[in-house]
């Protein structure tokens, strides 16, 4: 099945984790979309239809090859798309979908979850549509700036993860991998789309401070600076046009997660702090065999908690590759926990993103695994570098801080 920018836009956007999976986002580990089944739930305005700020808006139209078809006005209030208002397409062609709201918001045009055109509208505002039912993703949408900044956004979006997507498949086919000269071409690569696409998002943010489509781009800001720096120029937008809606109040929750030390993010066991003994881990690996963090004593090793169903931490997993492969021989190792509860998918994700460590473990619990427990984990990715006592070495160490860090060991 293809992927749509539509597809894309509602992973992003649904999730209620918008910069990395955490721990009050269990429904990261389903689909962000019901499947396409007709939805007979028709959502409920809450506190809108009694607010003297509720606008009433409309979404005129024509759809070629709809007639006598079903056609929805969905709005996204929660994890799942609701219907709140529909119609059965007459011969010529011709819609009329009404709704009410008072914030932006989040709308879809489609016949299914997983087949509609995502829009961010005003109530305030009225909207025009024209297009072919048979392809309602492409709808040309009229009388929304905001849609079309989201669109501009989530079609630079989608060449990029389709791109690195590819350069993993191909790294994947060379024999020796990142070892080879030409795996190492690919991953230079890699990190130049990834630099260029990081400034992309940057530059989008500051273009469009006056809109809440920047929301779209939360969850692509990769490393703590940037979320820094970028995540109140967010929350400022949705102040003006989305205040208090779940989507702002996320985007202040981690605002704040920000602005703490990470030793207060791991009240259960006291701070985790350098020089400090790490807690011993023991759990199965795929195979069954227990494997215990204290057998990797006389190495360096980078205690790494993720899961298959975390896109930022698949996304870091390519880093966490070239570091293994450029010093597993000088005593480093990973020992990778995972929150899966699916074998298959834990599994599968070993294999395709090339995790090539032995020490892979999982008690196959989720968000309540014992692993996670023991370190306190709030969010993945989540990483815990030790030295070869065991000792706490630092925490959360990503990207190039990870890089610089094992070169100031290891040489």
């Amino acid at each position: 099945m293809k992927t749509s920018i539509t597809t894309i836009g509602f992973a992003l956007l649904f999730s209620s984790a918008l910069f990395s999976c955490n721990n009050e986002d269990k429904a990261s580990e389903k689909k962000h979309t019901p499947d396409a089944a007709e939805s007979n739930i028709q959502y409920e305005n809450v506190n809108t239809t009694a607010n003297a700020n509720a606008s009433t808006f409309t979404v005129k139209g024509q759809l070629e090859n709809g007639g006598g078809k079903k056609l929805y006005l969905y709005i996204w209030a929660g994890q799942q798309p609701q219907i709140i208002d529909s119609i059965t397409i007459p011969e010529n062609g011709e819609i009329e979908l009404k709704g009410i709201g008072v914030n932006h918001q989040f709308y879809g045009i489609g016949n299914a979850p997983n087949n509609m055109r995502l829009l961010l509208l005003d109530p305030k505002k009225s909207i025009t549509i024209k297009g072919d039912y048979n392809n309602l993703p492409k709808i040309e949408i009229k009388g929304s700036e905001d849609t079309k900044i989201l669109d501009e956004f989530t079609k630079k979006q989608k060449a990029f993860y389709e791109k690195m997507q590819e350069l993993q498949i191909q790294l994947k086919a060379i024999p020796n991998g990142q070892n080879s000269q030409k795996g190492k071409e690919i991953v230079n690569e890699s990190e130049k789309i990834t630099d260029e696409y990081t400034q992309f998002v940057h530059d989008f943010i500051d273009k469009h401070l006056n809109s809440p489509a920047i929301l779209a781009a939360a969850n692509d800001l990769f490393d703590p600076e940037s979320q820094k720096k970028y995540l109140p120029k967010i929350e400022h937008a949705l102040a003006n046009t989305m205040k208090d809606t779940p989507f702002h109040k996320n985007v202040q929750a981690r605002i704040e997660q920000l602005k703490q030390p990470q030793q207060a993010q791991q009240p259960q066991n006291g701070n985790l702090q350098p020089g400090m003994q790490a807690h011993e881990l023991s759990f199965p690996s795929p195979t069954g065999k227990e494997i215990a963090l204290s057998s990797l004593r006389g190495k360096v090793v980078l205690i790494d908690f993720w899961a298959s169903w975390c896109r930022p931490c698949r996304m870091e997993n390519p880093n966490v590759v070239k570091l293994y492969n450029e010093y597993k021989d000088k005593g480093f190792t990973v020992y990778s926990v995972s929150l899966d509860k699916d074998k298959n998918r834990w599994v599968n994700a070993i294999q395709q993103d090339g995790l090539v460590w032995p020490n892979h473990v999982s008690d196959l619990k989720g968000w309540q695994s014992k692993a996670a427990q023991i370190y306190a984990v709030s969010g993945i990715p989540y990483t815990v570098l030790i030295d070869k006592e065991g000792k706490v070495i630092a925490t959360n160490l990503r990207g190039a801080q990870l890089e610089e860090k094992l070169k100031e060991i290891l040489g």
